[in-house]
């Protein structure tokens, strides 16, 4: 090999590595930005996108291993008057209180995320309705130890919670309706006691 052949050899394989070190940093950025994306900016779960597909891949795993598979759907009681109270930033707290909440009552295998304002979505792995409905006693109780300070002294919290157990056949769209408006009869009912 001639002295030329070799430091253009030296060369090319210098931007090789080179090119390598830039790709990497790119791979790590794309996967940074994909977390960013899947990621609620106010609290650690899940968005509305990120939950939702999710919730797709996690229903077709159990209909095809036959594992059983629960949604429950939460709504925090009364946001809009913490928020006129106490500020956004108490309505914030709230939030941040209620997937605190979440976190400490789930497993890891469980999928949490927040839908949407005051609105949260949680899938619970391998559990029918009876083990769904301990999660929620569990959820709902965990949350009424939680406070919020407003201008007036501190504030117990509440959520209202929805509970569907996933059937062969029934369809995302079914199931998050279904969910959504036992949470809706648990609000009434909340309002009514």
């Amino acid at each position: 090999m001639t002295p030329a052949v070799s430091t253009a050899i030296q060369r090319l394989l210098g931007e090789v590595q080179q090119l390598q070190e830039e790709l990497e940093g790119l791979r790590e950025r794309v996967k940074s930005a994909e977390a960013l994306a899947d990621a609620d900016p106010l609290v650690p779960l899940r968005n509305r996108r990120s939950f939702v597909r999710e919730l797709e891949r996690m229903i077709a795993y159990a209909e095809r291993q036959g594992h059983g598979i629960a949604l429950l759907m939460l709504d925090v009681d009364d946001l809009k008057p913490i928020n006129d109270r106490g500020g956004h930033a108490a309505g914030d707290v709230a939030i941040q209180q209620v997937a605190a909440s979440l976190i400490d009552c789930t497993r890891a295998s469980d999928l949490l995320g927040r839908l949407g304002g005051d609105e949260f979505g949680v899938v619970l792995m391998d559990t029918d309705l009876y083990g769904a409905e301990e999660i929620r006693a569990r959820i709902e109780f965990e949350v009424s130890q939680k406070t919020v300070d407003l201008p007036e002294g501190p504030l117990a919290l509440s959520v209202s919670c929805g509970v569907c157990a996933f059937e062969p056949g029934l369809s995302l769209e079914d199931a998050m309706r279904q969910a959504d408006e036992s949470m809706y009869r648990s609000k009434r009912a909340r309002r009514l006691s």
